[in-house]
Parts: structure tokens; sequence; C-alpha cells
């Protein structure tokens, strides 16, 4: 946003109007040398520069990274070619250099800690104070003038975040806000070859109001708090960088990945804000409010169309966990086990109306013979429709059955998914062979059992009316398609899914050992052996 110009003088004939008081050059203030500043409380600590005033590390100190050290939210590979955490961002490019690579003068005080950071060159002024508050938001207050004028200068988090240590990864981030009372959750790239393709720009600029505005990815964020979210703007960043393809081998191929980054401020100029820096732990968005009153960032996580599900199945888990089952791998096993209980009765319904299609495919099979001379729009196609629904009546079979309660149960299952996806207590969360269930496991042995599971699931099923050879390809292509799928699913998932199919192909074989199930086995083996 351009600073405003004076309005023109009218004619000659016109009162004349009052001289603009000159501008004055302020003191020169700068740094002779470059110091470090830490503020710090019992949940992070972030180790301030004075050359630029920029935060160079931000620990939270109840987290571990992947190699078991402090995790710095600062993202090491990206903020030399990006900006670090708190730089300015401005419209006029040569002075935001000039601002983030300027020596600021520091000074703090002890009675509520904090630190500021000013600088003069005569003609641009920048000042920057932060305040520690409780639990893991730090306050924030920035002007810049320059020749007297007011600059929009916001304050930025431009280069991720630093939980982000494979490229795969950065495919998680989003810029997230609330703005207007409204969530959005915006990926750099969304949309399909259908819906057609949206990508982040980079520079674009928002208008408010805005409660919040964050950088995001799956497990962490940086949420910017504005004090008056009317007059606030958020500009989007969106940047390439070459990652590793192999996070273990910097040196090895690389990869470019999307870094996305947001900047937040005031549109009058001087900034009053917050920022939340931290986990994305339900307790503590929920106890973290915007502003004095507003909302909180519980919006922040994503559980998709099926939240109302995803959130008490969350709730539930965690509460298994602290009073059941002090490992979150077994808790997700006992959950597994709980709904696959629950849903029992609509997957043998399921079952039951795939055992029923299986026992009338040869009466289906004739009608459709008697009629295939016929053209789909002869109308004594219309003869062979009825006759199939009094087949289906007689027999008592709804040709629907089998998929109508496996519909029902998709939203559950995609709750479930989604809410595995966003815990982040499954970080670090070790179960038997496995360090870390929000990882893929490391000797893909919860793969291997999907895959098997699904496939014996699937030979155990009667499929008398499809050709032998189809009935074979589909037994192995879908088992290991899902294989394929789930070879990078996070494992805490995979738990889920490989539980989940075993106690599936369980229920087949009881459903098959029961009297519908051995009619139809023998059903299925008259006509293989009519066809030999």
């Amino acid at each position: 946003m351009q600073t405003a110009t004076p309005t023109p003088l009218g004619p000659s004939t016109a009162t004349p109007a009052a001289k603009p008081t000159p501008f004055t050059q302020a003191p020169v203030k700068q740094a002779a040398a470059e110091s470090e500043t830490i503020l710090e409380n019992d949940y992070y600590r972030v180790v301030f520069t004075n050359r630029g005033g920029v935060a160079r590390s931000w620990v939270l100190k109840k987290f571990k990274d992947s190699n078991g050290k402090p995790l710095d939210l600062v993202n090491a590979a990206a903020v030399s070619e990006l900006g670090y955490p708190l730089s300015f961002f401005t419209y006029d490019k040569d002075l935001q250099k000039k601002l983030n690579e300027a020596m600021y003068v520091a000074s703090g005080t002890e009675s509520q800690p904090s630190v500021t950071f000013e600088f003069s060159d005569g003609d641009t002024i920048a000042r920057k104070t932060f305040h520690v508050e409780p639990q893991y938001v730090l306050g924030i207050e920035t002007e810049v003038r320059h020749k007297g004028q007011t600059v929009q200068a916001l304050t930025q988090w431009p280069a991720g975040l630093g939980d982000l240590s494979n490229a795969g990864q950065y495919a998680n981030a989003k810029i997230d806000w609330m703005r207007n009372g409204s969530i959005e959750h915006k990926g750099a790239v969304s949309g399909n070859f259908l819906t057609g393709r949206k990508w982040i720009s980079a520079g674009e600029t928002f208008n408010g109001p805005f409660e919040w505005a964050a950088t995001a990815d799956q497990y962490f964020a940086a949420a910017f708090l504005p004090e008056s979210p009317k007059d606030t703007v958020v500009v989007t960043l969106n940047s390439l960088l070459e990652v590793p393809k192999d996070s273990s081998k910097p040196e090895g191929d690389k990869t470019k990945v999307n870094v996305l980054g947001v900047a937040v401020g005031s549109a009058k100029g001087a900034t009053r804000q917050r920022i939340f820096a931290g986990p994305k732990t339900m307790d503590v968005l929920e106890a973290t409010h915007a502003q004095a009153g507003g909302p909180d960032l519980r919006g922040m996580t994503d559980f998709g169309m099926f939240s109302f599900i995803a959130k008490p199945l969350f709730l539930w888990l965690r509460w298994t966990y602290e009073h059941m089952i002090p490992n979150w791998g077994w808790a997700i096993a006992f959950l597994t086990l709980v709904i696959t209980v629950v849903l029992l009765p609509l997957r043998i319904s399921s079952m039951k109306s795939s055992l029923k299609m299986q026992k009338i495919q040869p009466q289906m099979k004739a009608l459709q013979e008697k009629y295939k001379r016929y053209s789909l729009t002869d109308p004594r196609r219309a003869e062979m429709q009825k006759e199939m629904s009094e087949l289906y009546k007689r027999e008592g079979v709804n040709p629907v059955g089998g998929c109508f309660p496996m519909l029902l149960q998709m939203p559950f299952l995609i709750a479930f998914y989604s809410m595995l996806g966003n815990a982040i207590e499954l970080r670090q969360a070790n179960w038997l062979w496995i360090k870390d269930l929000s990882a893929p496991d490391p000797y893909h042995i919860l793969p291997v059992i999907i895959v098997l599971a699904m496939f014996f699931s699937q030979k155990s099923m009667p499929q008398g009316g499809m050709d032998p050879a189809q009935q074979r390809m589909m037994n192995i292509m879908g088992p290991l398609m899902i294989g394929v799928m789930s070879w990078g699913f996070a494992a805490g998932l995979c738990v889920y899914w490989a539980i989940s199919n075993i106690l599936m192909y369980v229920q087949q074989i009881f459903i098959n050992r029961s009297e519908l199930g051995r009619q139809v086995r023998k059903s299925v083996e008259r006509r293989a052996s009519r066809k030999k």
C-alpha cells in the first residue's frame, strides 16, 4: 500500500495553503556490533538478534525434533533465502531489505521480560518491542516511519516451520485464518483437473477483519493475533525452495517444494498484536484466545467435513490413553476393536446382501441371456427389469443392500482417518517396533499386513458371478493398490487399518460358515463344476 500524497494546490486565486512542516532528520541510532537477547518462559525460548531485530531461534521446550533435540520452530533450511521470523514485510523491497539487515539498538526490562529494538538512519525510524506472555504466546509492537510518514510494515513469518524435516512434510503446510468469523485452510496447491487447480499467490494482500492468521503444518503453527482485527491486513507468502529428497542425505538429490508464510499487521501502520507459536494440541488451542473475549484457536485443527464425528473420536481416544491404556498404539487398537463391534451389524448386513446376490447369479444371468438380443433402447428391455425386480422380491434380495451399509460407515471411517492424521499426540509415540506413530512404519510391516488381510478377505468372499480371470486380478490388484497407498501413511493410521482388515477377514470367515454362506458356496461350486 502506498503512503498518501499531499492534496495538490488549487488555482492561484485560491487562498494560499499553509506550508507543510519541513522534514527534520531524526538522530542516527545504530548498534556497532551484533548481539543476542533471550526471552523465555516454561514453554519456549526465543533467541533474538539485533541484526534486523528478528528471531534466530524459537525452541519449544516440551517437544523434540526427529533427532531427539529440542524442537526449533525456525526453519533453518529456508531462513537464509526467505528470511527469519518477525522480520518486516514492506511493499518497498529496498526499504524491506534495509529494515531486515539493519543493526538495531537493543534494550530490555526485567520486571516484564521484554526487548525493544530501535533503529534510525536519519530518514527511516523503526521500532520493535517483544514481551513474554503465558504459554506459547509472545506480544509484539512495531512501527516504521520514513521521512516523517508512517509506513505500512507488516510482521512476517516467511519460511515455514522448523519441524519440516523432509520434502513430503511440506505438502501438509497451509495458511489458515479466521476472517470475519469464517475459518479457511489454504494449501499451497488446491483443487484438481475437474475443479481447476489453485495456487496461493506470493505477495497477495487480503483486507480484514482478521481475528487471526497463521502459517501451519500438520502439528505446529505460528499464528498472529492482532489487537484490532478490523484494521488488519494479511499478505500470503509462497516461495519455492530446493530441499533434499532424503533428509538423511543432505547432499543427495534435491526437489523443489512450496514454502508458505504470512505477513500480518495494521493497515494504519503501527501494529500491536501477539503471536502464538506452538503445538496444535486441542487443549492449548482452546485456551489461547485471539483477542480478549474473542475466539480461540481451535478452528486451526482441520478435521474435515466430518469434524462433528472426528473431534468426539479424538476425545475418546485421549480418554482411553489417559485412563485405560497408557500407550497410543494400543489405545488405537482398542478403539478399532470397539468401532468394529459397533459397525458389525452394518457389515454383516452388507456381507449377507452380497452373498444373497451371489446366490441368485444363475437366474440373473439367465435373464440377461434372454434379453441380450434386444438393444438398450428397445421397450422389451423394460420386461427384463420387471422380471429382475420380481426375482429380487421373491428371493428377498436388495440390489443396493451390499452398498448402502458400507456407505453409512464411510463418514465414520473418514472421520477416524482424519482424526488420526491431526493428532499431535501420536508424534514420536512408540508402539511395539514403531518409534513414531505419526511417521511411516520403518519396516513396512503394517502395510504388508494390510495387503495380506485384504487379499485373504477378498479371496474368502464368494464371487461366483465374476469371470475367474477378472476375479484373480481384482483379488491381487485391489490389495496391492491399498498397499501402495498405505506404504507412506503414518503408522498410527496403519495400525487402525491393519487391525480393521484383520477383523473384517474374521467376520467374513464366520459369515461363510453360516447357513447362508454354506448354501452360496455349494451353489458356486456346482456352477463351477458344470463349466468344466
